[in-house]
């Protein structure tokens, strides 16, 4: 006789352990869609956030250069100019992408290894009784 004909047999105990079973599958998988809710959301929200950053890293990257070919077009001719901020720009992409998992891959896995892979704060709490101790020389001395 498997498992499942002793749990599908006839007696209140079996139907009630069914039952059980049944609601703890019910309870675990709804703690298991409640826990990827909460992941995705994090993952998503740190997605989100170095979007916004990475924008407007390019903006001002934009406008810099705008004022810094300016500048030099005031101070030397505009070929100079537009020539000398290509080449700031392009030491900065050669710098980002020497430095790309410095700077970027590596705090990206540890972030989102730390949402994925982190234990709940509550679980790992340990709560120890306070034991009164007595105090030497005290009630114990007769």
């Amino acid at each position: 006789m498997n498992l499942f004909e002793k749990l599908t047999s006839n007696s209140p105990r079996n139907e009630k352990t069914a039952k059980d079973l049944k609601t703890y599958l019910t309870q675990r998988y709804d703690l298991l869609k409640l826990e990827l809710l909460e992941k995705s959301s994090q993952i998503l929200s740190v997605v989100l956030s170095m979007l916004i950053v990475v924008v407007c890293a390019v903006a001002v990257l934009i406008y810099l250069s705008n004022a810094l070919i300016s500048w030099l077009t005031i101070a030397l001719n505009a070929g100079w100019a537009y020539t000398i901020v290509c080449l700031i720009l392009v030491g900065i992409i050669l710098v980002v992408l020497h430095y790309k998992d410095t700077l970027f891959i590596n705090p990206l896995i540890r972030k989102f290894s730390r949402i994925l892979y982190a234990e709940k704060e509550e679980e790992e709490q340990v709560i120890v009784p306070e034991v009164e101790t007595p105090e030497e020389g005290g009630a114990h001395e007769q």
